[in-house]
């Protein structure tokens, strides 16, 4: 059962004590606000106009197909930037100090084919709650495809995953769209994750409804406006798609998936460890002075910070992750830090490699 693992809170207790009250203190001494401001929102009109604009160009038929083409490569470059640069954080409602606003822009996710109410049991509950634990943590869990813990089963064709899988990463949000979110639903119902006030009936009508709203602007308008073949637009889909779901889950691997990070299995349904220490051991951070990077992915190089911090906007988490450093460096709790992003891949997959081997018997 998942609301029955525990983590052991009494045990670094003054480092986690210690840290909150200092960050708590960074907002107090320079009298800032924890939430994104006026910085987040200019974000969310550049990238969805970046998004929406090259949708538009499409549709105003005025362009060969080239051209038409290399727009959805620029609707899946802006799709990633919306995913994490302002829908994260509104579905962690640090976007703004008006919930109608985080409300509003939570449903971005529904813009690009997802359910954002999914995402926050997936994302928010889950990952945020159980990281890195397999079976628990849903964005680590192994498939008969792959394997990204020690625990799971070992299929043969795992030898090759490292060479694979970041063409599986490509498929990532087509499997939003088709199928997952359904079958995800169900799950969540199933294990009493959706919540009191919520049915199964009402959610589903709303995971339709939002499904016939993104067909209808991304296949029914194109095919109607635009003159392309049934084809062509497939092409089109699918480059948006292999775009959005590539940058999204190779920014999720280097945080998580990485040789620094920890895989740790409750025994008798506890974790042995602080939850603030357990997000540090599992979590990493990458190319931190990359400000370009920063910017267009939400922070979440700084997936530290996130971690520990999930109500506080990414804008804040350069400032924060000074404040980690030096606290974790006086506790001597580890802190995971990748120098930039060849250095993080190349241990993502080194990871893939190992996983991918056969488990030595004992």
């Amino acid at each position: 059962m998942i609301n029955s693992v525990r983590f052991n809170n009494k045990l670094q207790k003054e480092f986690a004590m210690t840290l909150k009250q200092r960050v708590d203190d960074y907002f107090k001494t320079n009298n800032r606000s924890k939430f994104g401001g006026s910085r987040i929102i200019l974000k969310a009109i550049l990238l969805t106009t970046m998004y929406l604009g090259a949708y538009a160009l499409i549709l105003t038929n005025q362009f060969n197909v080239y051209i038409m083409w290399a727009f959805t490569g620029v609707m899946g470059i802006g799709a990633a930037g919306i995913g994490m640069a302002f829908m994260h954080d509104a579905n962690h409602e640090s976007f703004s100090a008006n919930k109608g606003l985080n409300k509003f822009f939570s449903f971005s996710l529904e813009l690009l084919g997802g359910s954002s109410m999914n995402w926050r049991i997936q994302h928010n509950v889950l990952h945020h709650t159980y990281t890195n634990i397999e079976e628990l943590d849903e964005d680590v869990s192994s498939r008969a495809l792959y394997r990204f813990t020690k625990g799971a089963k070992h299929y043969k064709m795992h030898r090759f995953q490292h060479i694979y899988m970041f063409f599986l990463y490509t498929l990532m949000t087509y499997s939003w769209i088709v199928v997952a979110d359904f079958f995800q639903l169900h799950r969540y119902y199933k294990a009493g994750l959706l919540g009191p006030n919520r049915s199964f009936g009402k959610e589903l009508a709303r995971l339709i409804v939002g499904k016939m709203f993104y067909y209808s602007y991304m296949v029914v308008l194109p095919l109607i406006l635009v003159d392309i073949t049934w084809w062509q637009l497939i092409i089109g889909f699918s480059t948006v798609h292999f775009i959005l779901g590539f940058i999204l889950a190779v920014t999720f691997q280097l945080a998580h998936l990485v040789e620094k990070t920890d895989f740790p299995d409750p025994i008798d349904d506890q974790i042995d460890e602080n939850w603030y220490v357990h997000q540090l051991a599992t979590t990493a951070d990458f190319a931190q002075h990359n400000k370009i990077l920063t910017w267009y992915i939400g922070g979440l190089n700084y997936q530290v910070e996130h971690h520990l911090f999930p109500h506080i906007s990414h804008v804040h988490y350069p400032a924060l992750s000074k404040i980690v450093k030096e606290t974790t460096d006086e506790f001597k709790v580890r802190y995971n830090v990748y120098k930039n992003i060849p250095e993080a891949l190349a241990s993502h997959v080194r990871m893939l490699v190992r996983l991918g081997k056969a488990p030595v018997s004992a």
